[in-house]
């Protein structure tokens, strides 16, 4: 029974150990320096703004002009791509609703048509 009491002093110990290096991580990392979150937003805007250039162009040479952009200029251009998709969606959102309306009102002509022939 001895034992078992000490192997459960142990487990709580190493739980405790956990425990407290977790909070500490979770505290580091929420204490991070700014620049250290704005690298890695930049980090992850390059990688955007490389597959949206390769996605795109399809051209290993305008992909490595990505490299050569400052981390503002890649910001700056992920921005524009993405409000260039939104103003896509818009437009076919608002294109798919023309040709629906178009649709309708042919139909509605061909009826008023008949109507006239009868």
């Amino acid at each position: 029974m001895n034992n078992n009491y000490k192997m459960n002093d142990t487990e709580k110990s190493i739980l405790i150990g956990v425990g407290v290096a977790f909070v500490l991580g979770i505290a580091t990392f929420l204490l991070t320096s700014g620049s250290t979150k704005e690298k890695a937003q930049a980090a992850m805007n390059r990688q955007k703004a490389k597959y949206y250039i390769n996605d795109t162009f399809h051209n290993k040479n305008a992909k490595k002009l990505v490299d050569k952009l400052s981390d503002d200029e890649v910001s700056k251009l992920v921005a524009t791509t993405d409000k260039v998709k939104d103003l896509e969606d818009k437009f076919g959102d608002m294109s798919d609703d023309l040709k629906d309306f178009m649709q309708d009102k042919s139909k509605s002509a061909k009826k008023a048509v008949k109507k006239i022939k009868k």
